[in-house]
């Protein structure tokens, strides 16, 4: 059994949200407006919008938002789980 590291773990996971991102993106435009299409691609967002810091001589932005649909939470347990059977 190959030991791998938390850096290839992070790697799957970054990889996996991209691909099923992009599958879900283009999934949904085939897919007719209604409660599955809903379920399936409807994305739910979580993080900081906007967090702001003013010093007066600086001003700084910070933020970040996660968008997970169904396909993109399959796409990282797939990846994950080939990474725990290869």
């Amino acid at each position: 059994m190959v030991k791998r590291g938390i850096g290839f773990i992070i790697l799957l996971i970054i990889t996996g949200g991209i691909l099923g991102s992009a599958f879900s993106q283009y999934l949904s435009t085939l897919f007719p407006p209604g409660p599955v299409r809903d379920f399936f691609f409807k994305a739910i967002r979580f993080g900081l919008e906007n967090l702001n810091l003013n010093l007066g001589f600086l001003h700084l932005a910070f933020g970040f938002t996660f968008n997970i649909t169904a396909f993109t939470a399959l796409f990282v347990f797939f990846l994950l789980y080939l990474n725990i059977k290869l």
